[in-house]
């Protein structure tokens, strides 16, 4: 019984650590999409050249959630980011946002 326990709790801490994206089965995984964000946004969200693409890394979750939202919806307008926000979705959008919010640049 006591293996059984320890099983179960290494699939629940295992299954916890994963983004939400992931548990939600979406068809895109968590880390495909990041890389798309890093092609703009440089490595783990830190930009090359700030005064053209911002840097995510370190930005305030919530924040980063209301920009994708709003990208999502049409609110905020450029042409990359409303071509990426409008297939993300809403769990997609909130793992991004915790990931780059956890960056320490």
């Amino acid at each position: 019984m006591q293996k059984k326990n320890a099983s179960v709790s290494l699939i629940f801490i295992l299954l916890a650590g994963l983004p939400s994206a992931t548990l939600a089965g979406d068809s895109q995984n968590l880390s495909g999409l990041l890389m798309e964000c890093d092609t703009c946004h440089g490595v783990k969200g830190v930009s090359v050249v700030p005064d053209q693409t911002p840097s995510l890394a370190g930005r305030s979750e919530a924040y980063l959630l209301r920009q994708l939202q709003a990208f999502h919806s049409g609110k905020r307008s450029h042409g990359a980011m409303l071509i990426m926000g409008e297939k993300l979705t809403p769990q997609e959008m909130k793992a991004i946002a915790r990931h780059y919010s956890r960056i320490r640049p």
